[in-house]
């Protein structure tokens, strides 16, 4: 068996190029398929099947409107015509417990010469049986969230790098706080500025090769993986867009966002919403989401005790909103909180890269 090395912990986890299969059984095309589409929609690599007996038969477009025909296949085996070089587990929840049912297709894929690339807390590499099969065959088992052992604790550094500093937020978990870092990156390159993107997450870790899964880190080195990977990236990138996690307000997640609000030091925020969402995504908790206006407050006021930050634009989810609804809440939510708002997906990110643009302007005044 072979496990990532600690240098593949922090860089390049796996082979960009590698022809892959998405695991995402009974669930493309679902909330729970979050990393599958991320990695559909932003990722080098190409995907030439997904498994999902329930879809099976269609293809990647048809089920989730992606701009990819790949196949979506009824099992292991019939992934198997399309030569997948290693089965990327596609789907993520609260908790992040690997399946039991899931371990023969695993292993199988293992069998017939993939490599595994796992994003739940759950290693594929401390599984006896998994590692097993690994081993025999040759096979790679990558963990995505296993972070570094050593990280430092936060000394707020990234505020001495010259790079301006943009990391999205949330009004909930699960809004598209990955999504519209990505999509303003892609602005930023297209208009010929240099800009990194730092991947806090498993799913921005499958994407771009490299990064911190920043929810498994032990508590008082949050802030200093930050900060590191900011360090890494800043030289030679006039923006750092950090991965927003979580949300200030959330009972369960909000130790993981005030890390990276403190760890990143940003100059700029994008808070992003899902415009369908009335309560927080919780299990257990009945609690009705803050106004977007209180959220911008609250997050300028933490993020203002490191430095002056604020929130320059509204990235809305209007995924299963018709053209008109969207069209209404972005104009809504304009007029509501005073800042530039669209959907990064349907509208493009322009719009929240004009505003980063020019807050950098005045702010440098």
């Amino acid at each position: 068996m072979m496990i990532a090395s600690e240098k593949e912990k922090t860089g390049v986890y796996y082979d960009m190029n590698a022809r892959l299969a998405i695991y995402a059984p009974d669930a493309l095309g679902k909330e729970s398929s979050k990393t599958a589409e991320g990695v559909l929609r932003y990722a080098q690599n190409p995907v030439v099947a997904v498994v999902d007996k329930s879809q099976s038969g269609k293809t990647v477009r048809q089920v989730t409107g992606i701009a990819s025909d790949a196949p979506v296949v009824e099992s292991i085996q019939a992934a198997l015509q399309y030569k997948p070089e290693a089965l990327l587990l596609g789907t993520a929840w609260s908790g992040g417990e690997l399946p039991e049912q899931w371990k023969p297709d695993i292993i199988e894929a293992i069998a017939n010469g993939m490599d595994i690339i796992n994003g739940l807390h759950d290693f594929l590499a401390d599984d006896p049986v998994v590692a097993a099969a690994a081993k025999q065959h040759g096979r790679k088992l990558i963990d995505v969230r296993r972070s570094p052992e050593k990280l430092p604790v936060g000394t707020a550094s990234a505020m001495k790098t010259d790079s301006f500093i943009v990391l999205t937020v949330g009004s909930d978990c699960s809004v598209g706080k990955m999504t519209t870092s990505l999509e303003i990156q892609k602005v930023a390159l297209k208009r010929g500025k240099k800009a990194a993107f730092v991947a806090t997450g498993q799913t921005g870790i499958m994407i771009c090769g490299a990064g911190i899964a920043i929810d498994r880190v032990i508590g008082d080195f949050m802030a200093g993986a930050v900060e590191e990977m900011i360090m890494q990236l800043a030289p030679g990138n006039e923006y750092v867009l950090v991965e927003g996690q979580g949300s200030i307000v959330h009972p369960s997640f909000s130790g993981v966002t005030i890390s990276l609000v403190h760890g990143s030091c940003p100059q700029a925020m994008v808070l992003c919403h899902n415009a369908s969402r009335k309560n927080l995504k919780a299990d257990g908790i009945d609690q009705e989401l803050l106004p977007l206006p209180e959220l911008v407050s609250i997050y300028e006021r933490i993020a203002s005790y490191m430095r002056p930050s604020k929130v320059v634009a509204i990235a809305l989810n209007t995924f299963r909103m018709s053209e008109e609804e969207a069209a209404k809440v972005i104009a809504e939510t304009e007029k509501q909180v005073g800042l530039p708002t669209c959907d990064p997906v349907r509208q493009g990110a322009d719009k929240l890269f004009d505003a980063i643009e020019k807050f950098k302007k005045e702010s440098s005044k």
